[in-house]
C-alpha cells in the first residue's frame, strides 16, 4: 500500500494544512538545548524529515548552528524555503540517503516513525554513515512494535514503531550508546525520545 510505503506523498497533499496546523510552540526546546550542549555551538546538524523548517530547524539556526534539512516531500520543502530562505534544503528519501559527508548530530523528529517497521533497521547504518565519531542522534519513536494511523488534513497518515529492545539492539549493533530515553514525555507532547552517541 503506497500510503504506508511512501508517507511523504501524503505530505505533498497536506503540505499547506500541515504548515498551518503544526504546533509552533517549541515544546522540543529542552531536547534541542541538550543537543546543542552535547554537539557544541559550532555543530553541523542534519535534520531528517525537516518539514517546513519551523519551529525546530529555525530555532537551531537562530542559535548559530549550521543545519541541513532533508525531506522527501517537495511541497513541504517549498514551504521550508519560504520560511528559511538561507537554509540548505535537500529533497531526498532518508532510506536511500547518501550525502557523502558527516555531521555532528542528526535529528529525526516525528519523521523516522513514518517508515514501515521493515524499513527502520537499515536507517541505523545510514545514521552512522552520516555522523562523525561522538556524533549525536536524536529520534522519536513509538513505545511498542506495531502500526498506527492518524487523520491529518483529512488524509490517513501512517506510523510504525519497533519496541524498546529492538531499538536498543539496533543502536548497540551500530556502535551507539544510549544517553537518554524518555517515554511519552508529558512536557513534549507525549513524545518518546531517544538520544544516543556514536562511538566508532
Amino acid at each position: 500500500m503506497e500510503e504506508k510505503k511512501d508517507v511523504f506523498k501524503i505530505y505533498n497533499i497536506i503540505a499547506d494544512w500541515f504548515a498551518a496546523n503544526r504546533p509552533q510552540a517549541l515544546t522540543e526546546k529542552a531536547y534541542l538545548d541538550k543537543l546543542i550542549q552535547l554537539a557544541g555551538k559550532d555543530a553541523e546538524i542534519l535534520d531528517l524529515g525537516c518539514g517546513t523548517g519551523k519551529p525546530m530547524m529555525h530555532y537551531l539556526m537562530s542559535q548559530g548552528l549550521k543545519v541541513t534539512g532533508v525531506d522527501a516531500s517537495h511541497r513541504i520543502l517549498e514551504i521550508a524555503k519560504q520560511n528559511l530562505p538561507s537554509a540548505v534544503l535537500i529533497q531526498a528519501d532518508m532510506r536511500t540517503l547518501c550525502l557523502k559527508r558527516k555531521f555532528n548530530a542528526i535529528i529525526a523528529w516525528h519523521s523516522f516513525f513514518h517508515l514501515p517497521a521493515t524499513d527502520q533497521p537499515v536507517m541505523f547504518q545510514i545514521f552512522k554513515d552520516h555522523l562523525h565519531d561522538k556524533g549525536i542522534l536524536i529520534f522519536t519513536s513509538g513505545t511498542e512494535y506495531g502500526e498506527a494511523w492518524g487523520i491529518n488534513g483529512g488524509e490517513n497518515l501512517f506510523h510504525a514503531s519497533l519496541n524498546y529492545d529492538q531499538y536498543r539492539t539496533l543502536l548497540e549493533e551500530n556502535n551507539f550508546q544510549i544517553i537518554e530515553y524518555k517515554e511519552n514525555d508529558p512536557q513534549c507532547g507525549d513524545a518518546t525520545v531517544w538520544i544516543a552517541q556514536l562511538h566508532l
